[in-house]
């Protein structure tokens, strides 16, 4: 799909700090071929890292798939217990969501995108970035208020 650098190699992700622009390179391989961004945030909808093309709609979408990922991943119904992605089809494109250890991982796409692909790349990116991320916010149940 693309090439990411093996597990090896996450030394360059962190040290002691999380690095954003590292997380960020590895994001921007992912935009070709209808993807127009990739973002990785906290539950709350901060961003950690991106890559897009316009830094406005980065956090607009960031806020948007936090509130919507967790308006679904609160309910404790069992057609919502264990979400695993979520596709959200939209005006201006699709936003496939998934979660990435505690937090939050958002691909942008054209409407033309086959969702296949974005699963595709989602699922590279989650594998490759999960370890990481884990050592430094590990997964957090969501609390039940």
């Amino acid at each position: 799909m693309f090439p990411l650098p093996p597990p090896s190699h996450y030394s360059l992700f962190f040290s002691t700090m999380l690095k954003p622009k590292v997380i960020s390179q590895v994001l921007r391989q992912a935009l070709n071929n209808g993807i127009k961004a990739a973002l990785i945030i906290t539950n709350e909808g901060s961003l950690i890292s991106y890559a897009a093309d316009n830094d406005k709609e980065a956090s607009v979408y960031a806020a948007i798939t936090a509130n919507i990922w967790n308006t679904y991943k609160k309910k404790k119904t069992n057609i919502y217990t264990g979400i695993q992605y979520q596709i959200l089809h939209c005006q201006d494109g699709i936003i496939f969501v998934t979660s990435v250890g505690a937090m939050i991982l958002c691909l942008v796409a054209d409407p033309s995108v086959h969702l296949g692909i974005l699963k595709a790349k989602a699922e590279a990116l989650k594998s490759h970035l999960e370890a990481p991320l884990l050592q430094i916010a590990p997964y957090q149940e969501y609390s039940s208020s």
